[in-house]
């Protein structure tokens, strides 16, 4: 949830990301009370309660916090670079036993749920399976250690220790706590961690981009044709974008960006031209005929 919080705010880029945020906005606007109380505030920290196995029960057990814990939770808002000066007054308020404050974020925070994660929620789940499928694999093959450097972005080993390139700048020892992998698919940015007490402590990762959620209940045809990254390319190139670009505003490698322009252009689809040391893209009228067909 506050992955998804995050990415209504400032956007998240991926190939479905724009077409789910201009649908989540219509549902939960940014400007109402319950809007600004839920997404006003992002921390590059991760907060790492277990709240429960599902919504119903996470904001019951949110209500059930005992002061240590409460404290602990804020403690997390002041780890790393902050907007702002710790966590927002209203959860302060909420966690801290104001019985009042706490019932309005609860209603809020279901709000921003039904809206904003509840409709792809079978597609987060179905994404979940296959990111624990492909870890097993590797695991299977190559072991714990290849599968950590494999499966999270910008990981290495420097002998017994794991180093992810991360704004969040600390050593983290698991002295049998144990690690939790969460894959979260509203994130697109470095890996993060949590760690409170002695609970296992949490390592979120941006899923892979080869995994999407479906938009609403139409069916993008040009995304059946060409699979919906390379159907993102096309529509992006509507105007000129080096591969640098692509990359960029749809998250996903410098190779595979060059890899899906090259397909388009072997399809008539885009042209590609070189100027200096940047390779410059762009549809095509075939392209543009292609992608006006089947908007």
């Amino acid at each position: 949830m506050k992955f998804a919080a995050r990415a209504l705010r400032q956007g998240i880029r991926t190939p479905w990301g724009q077409r789910w945020r201009c649908r989540a906005l219509a549902a939960f606007p940014l400007s109402a009370p319950s809007g600004r109380a839920v997404v006003g505030h992002f921390s590059w920290s991760l907060s790492p309660t277990v709240l429960g196995d599902d919504f119903d029960e996470g904001m019951r057990s949110i209500e059930g916090l005992g002061p240590r814990q409460a404290n602990a939770e804020l403690a997390v808002f002041r780890r790393g670079p902050t907007e702002g000066d710790g966590a927002p007054h209203y959860l302060r308020h909420a966690i801290s036993g104001n019985r009042e404050a706490m019932l309005a974020l609860g209603r809020a925070t279901t709000r921003a749920y039904a809206a904003v994660l509840e409709p792809y929620w079978p597609e987060i789940q179905a994404n979940h399976r296959i990111e624990l499928a492909r870890q097993g694999r590797v695991m299977a093959h190559l072991g714990v250690r290849a599968m950590l450097s494999t499966v999270i972005p910008g990981a290495r080993w420097e002998g017994d220790c794991l180093e992810i390139d991360s704004p969040q700048r600390h050593t983290v020892a698991l002295r049998g706590r144990g690690l939790v992998l969460t894959p979260a698919v509203f994130w697109a940015e470095s890996p993060l961690v949590g760690e409170l007490g002695d609970q296992p402590v949490i390592l979120a990762y941006p899923t892979s981009t080869d995994l999407t959620i479906r938009i609403g209940t139409e069916s993008d045809s040009l995304a059946a044709i060409l699979g919906p990254t390379r159907a993102a390319v096309l529509r992006m190139l509507t105007g000129e974008h080096t591969t640098g670009d692509i990359a960029r505003n749809l998250g996903i490698s410098p190779a595979s960006a060059s890899e899906h322009a090259s397909a388009l252009r072997q399809a008539r689809l885009t042209h590609s031209r070189r100027d200096g040391k940047a390779v410059i893209h762009h549809a095509t009228e075939l392209g543009v005929d292609l992608i006006d067909a089947n908007r």
